[in-house]
């Protein structure tokens, strides 16, 4: 478990650690607390480097970007769903 008021982009920094599992909790901005999920193999220390070495990307991801994430292209939906 890491507490920190850095901004973090959980999924970003997720995918960081080689996309294991985070969970967390951003109600209070100055102690965001950041955990592995349960079955996550992270330790705490894998953790701390990894949000001291974090720079969040905050931008809105793209359809594209949102549709990769689950391992699907924008193409392949469109053949999914009947489309040319």
């Amino acid at each position: 478990m890491a507490i920190t008021s850095k901004e973090i982009n959980l999924v970003q920094l997720d995918k960081e650690l080689g996309s294991k599992g985070l969970i967390a909790n951003f109600e209070n901005p100055e102690a965001k607390l950041i955990k592995a999920a349960d079955g996550s193999d992270v330790t705490e220390e894998q953790l701390e480097v990894a949000i001291a070495a974090h720079q969040a990307v905050l931008s809105e991801p793209t359809v594209a970007e949102k549709l990769a994430s689950v391992g699907l292209s924008l193409d392949e939906l469109r053949a999914a769903l009947g489309g040319n």
